[in-house]
């Protein structure tokens, strides 16, 4: 009979040949091999085939598929996996079979050329400050974005970070702690990385087995990671494993800050935090863990809370060999998860924006209780009328309750209105009515019966409301009932782009004007006043009243995000200032944790500040809050775009465009994934199937502006562009004269180019008048010099407008303008410096 590699070899040939052993734990050998269809070196794991667990092998199979979905820049993926051998002497994936006895379960990763954290660790003891807090960061970002596809990896330990060698970390072994995890916990403790995983990484609760676990599990094990880089070994030693778990339970790691000068209190409070007993004292979330670690908050140290008392007694008796009872948890810390529906309008049609107010309200009122995750309404509207069960709406949306009602607004001859809710709650799961019961007001009573319905649901849901809870629920966002007439007509304007965002406008400096301290309504307009600043031409005038509108939102919703929001989306948009920025969204963060726009805004300027990594973590979040939200689709959608991931990117704008077909935005994004990849052809069939949704005209007019897509329209739409006027580019008449000009050119028609480059140049400084730091409009000026032969006067204007927001500042807008600075540089016969600017954005997410 073959020895066990000869065996191995000769089930996976011809698909994989073992070149040497790389090492082996208590659980696998790992090898490095030849994967012979790829042509490319792997890394190939076997499982022991004295690992004697029942089942393992099917949870074994089971899991690692799961595992194998995991798409992560700090996670190693799985190439393919399989079983050979066996009493049955089926082979597995991509081998011959094996000659009959043991079977022997393997995986194929890719073969990383660096090191392990423990490697690292056995060389060097222990590591900077600055180091540490890194690889935990990028550690962090890896298993927020596991535990949001619902996997934990229950063996996190240095063995398992491997360090590449640009320093970069990849996180292994996903799944297979887990597929082992499920077997019976006997003799689990009594040898290192069997099934509940590694004791001195091990979370209590975790070790004791008697309950569920969730991530943070993971957030207590990479605190050890941590702890043990900073201070050279873990928190807990022990003679065997169960003395290290019951150690773990009874006393408390020593102080970091103590034993390393360089390890700051702040720094030292956040290691113990992750190391709380009781995981209701961690951190929720490795996302939480890790803004810890980067914000260096001074954390108190956590407490220790009777229940843990049990838990100190369990420990106690699982070493002698006994079990006790521990008493039941609280809620768990996903907390009570909510979408509030479409409430259906029983009074007239024009009525129907009054009904969607109410939800709108108590969708906000419920969002601020702590414990409830309420889904955002982007992702609620879309069952409006619904023929769906319960159970599909709650597992679609990923909640536990939906909260319905109906809503009549009764207007009578002599002026006074009274309004009838009827709101019921359901288990999302057993469609069961939890609770219901009817409420019917004077107009002037209707805030109070939007607080009386918030208050009953969050009883009946079994939240006990604090004071603040309850003054927070009487709230009333105005006094001025026409105010909040204006206000609610906002979420029911049907027009579209520019014409809509000055129509909303419109409607709420109305409302401002009947109440001035309408906090909620100067959010909004400052929100509606950026985008339209952004999306137009530059205004000065706009830019301040969005400034205005977002502090006097501030100024009364001092404890709200809506201020914060609108500020942040402000210096995204406007100021390009990213520092200001971040610190705004930090603050509106900090009163809605769990507000996807919030989350969206900071994902905007995390990629702006050039942490895209960050941003995706974001916008997962942000998602799971807001899972039919088109808008965070589309920036996730954008973001994979930049990091040049596009068969995911081009995944995600399916979804997108199967959603909303036709719509003009999410088509671009799709057709420059396709260009991006050089499939021409693909990107202009698609734009092609955009008529007769929309006109020639609007779709030739929209690719050939923005992202200076004109060279991607076939020769029909190119000739409608050149018959256009500036009606097409919304009344901009230097958005209409750069596009010409260039279309011009690229046409070889040098003439005409000039002519209308000298227009771009006219029109464009007359915009720079009142927006002279516009870098975007300063760039603009440059390159219609630039067509005009001016090259002096083109590239100093070109350098000033990357000047205001150079890629270092902003990696965001900064590599656009730097592109078209280089362009500036090839039309003035400057090829060699063109290319110095292009150079670096080929490193860069664009």
């Amino acid at each position: 009979m073959p020895d066990p590699r000869t065996a191995l070899e000769l089930a996976l040939s011809p698909s994989y040949r073992i070149e040497r052993e790389l090492g082996q734990g208590g659980m696998a050998v790992v090898y490095l091999a030849h994967d012979s269809k790829h042509d490319r070196r792997v890394a190939l794991k076997v499982i022991r085939s004295d690992l004697t667990i029942p089942g393992a092998a099917e949870r074994f199979s089971r899991e690692i598929r799961l595992a194998a979905g995991l798409q992560h820049p700090h996670i190693l993926s799985v190439h393919d996996s399989g079983r050979t051998g066996g009493h049955d002497g089926q082979g597995g994936q991509g081998g011959q079979g094996g000659q009959g006895g043991q079977e022997i379960l393997w995986y194929v990763m890719p073969y990383v050329e660096g090191e392990s954290l423990r490697e690292r660790l056995n060389r060097e003891g222990r590591l900077s400050v600055a180091e540490s807090i890194r690889i935990t960061r990028e550690a962090a970002q890896a298993l927020e974005y596991a535990h949001s596809q619902g996997v934990i990896h229950r063996d996190i330990k240095p063995e398992n970070l491997l360090l590449t060698r640009d320093g970069s970390v990849l996180v292994a072994d996903f799944g297979i702690a887990r597929a082992l995890a499920a077997a019976p916990a006997s003799g689990s403790l009594t040898e290192a990385g069997m099934s509940l995983g590694t004791p001195a990484y091990m979370a209590p609760e975790q070790a004791m087995g008697d309950r569920p676990i969730d991530g943070r599990a993971d957030v207590y094990a990479l605190g050890v990671v941590l702890y043990e880089m900073l201070s050279g070994g873990p928190p807990f030693t022990g003679p065997s494993g169960l003395a290290i778990v019951a150690r773990s339970m009874t006393e408390t790691p020593a102080s970091l800050s103590q034993s390393r000068g360089e390890v700051s209190a702040a720094l030292d409070a956040t290691v113990t935090k992750a190391l709380a007993r009781n995981p209701d004292d961690r951190f929720p979330s490795a996302q939480a863990f890790a803004a810890a670690l980067e914000a260096g908050p001074g954390a108190a140290a956590p407490r220790t809370p009777w229940r843990w008392v049990a838990a100190v007694a369990i420990a106690l008796a699982l070493v002698a060999g006994f079990l006790l009872l521990r008493p039941s948890g609280t809620v768990t810390q996903s907390g009570i998860q909510l979408a509030v529906l479409p409430f259906e309008n029983r009074g007239a049609a024009d009525d129907a924006y009054f009904a969607d107010g109410i939800a709108d309200e108590l969708r906000g009122k419920l969002a601020g209780l702590a414990g409830f995750r309420v889904t955002a309404r982007a992702s609620s509207d879309p069952y409006r009328g619904s023929p769906k069960s319960p159970k599909q709406i709650g597992r679609e949306l990923g909640v536990k309750y939906l909260l319905s009602a109906t809503v009549r607004w009764a207007k009578a001859a002599d002026g006074t209105s009274r309004v009838q809710v009827m709101p019921s709650l359901v288990n999302a799961e057993s469609g069961a009515i939890t609770w219901q019961a009817p409420f019917e007001a004077n107009l002037t009573d209707i805030f109070q019966v939007q607080a009386s319905i918030a208050g009953q649901v969050a009883g009946a849901l079994g939240a006990a409301l604090e004071g603040g809870d309850q003054r927070r629920l009487e709230a009333r966002p105005t006094a001025n009932l026409a105010a909040y007439d204006l206000y609610l007509r906002v979420g029911a304007e049907k027009s579209t782009g520019l014409a809509r965002l000055r129509k909303q406008v419109a409607l709420l400096e109305q409302a401002v004007a009947l109440d001035s301290t309408f906090g909620r309504a100067w959010a909004l307009l400052s929100n509606d006043l950026s985008s339209l600043y952004e999306n137009g031409a530059p205004d000065a005038g706009i830019g301040a009243r969005a400034l205005d509108a977002a502090e006097r939102a501030i100024r009364f919703l001092p404890t709200s995000a809506a201020g914060y929001n609108a500020l942040a989306e402000y210096h995204y948009g406007i100021t390009r200032d990213a520092a200001r920025a971040e610190a705004a969204i930090r603050e509106a963060l900090k009163y809605a944790p769990y507000d996807s726009y919030a989350l969206g805004i900071a994902a905007k300027i995390q990629r702006q500040n050039g942490r895209f990594e960050d941003a995706l973590t974001s916008l997962t979040r942000s998602h799971q809050l807001n899972p039919r939200s088109s808008g965070v689709l589309n920036v996730l959608q954008t973001t994979l775009l930049w990091l040049r991931r596009y068969p995911e990117a081009l995944a995600y704008s399916d979804t997108l465009l199967a959603r909303r077909p036709g719509d003009l935005s999410f088509t671009q994004d799709k057709a420059m994934a396709y260009v991006a990849q050089g499939d021409l052809a693909s990107a202009r069939a698609l734009i092609a199937g955009l008529t007769p949704a929309h006109p020639d005209s609007e779709v030739a007019a929209y690719f050939s502006y923005y992202w200076d897509m004109y060279w991607v329209l076939d020769d029909g739409q190119q000739r409608r562009v050149l018959a256009l006027g500036p009606d097409s580019f919304d009344g901009d008449r230097g958005a209409w004269g750069t596009t010409l000009m260039e279309l011009s050119w690229l046409r070889g028609d040098s003439a005409g180019a000039r002519a209308w480059a000298d227009t771009s140049y006219r029109e464009n400084r007359k915009l720079l008048v009142d927006a002279p730091n516009d870098a975007q409009r300063r760039i603009l000026v440059g390159l219609a010099l630039a067509y005009l032969g001016k090259k002096t006067e083109a590239i100093a204007e070109g350098e000033r407008g990357l000047a205001l927001s150079p890629l270092a500042k902003d990696k965001i807008n900064g590599p656009y303008y730097q592109h078209q600075v280089a362009r500036i540089y090839l039309m003035v016969g400057e090829p060699e410096k063109a290319i110095d600017l292009l150079e670096p954005l080929l490193k860069t997410p664009y």
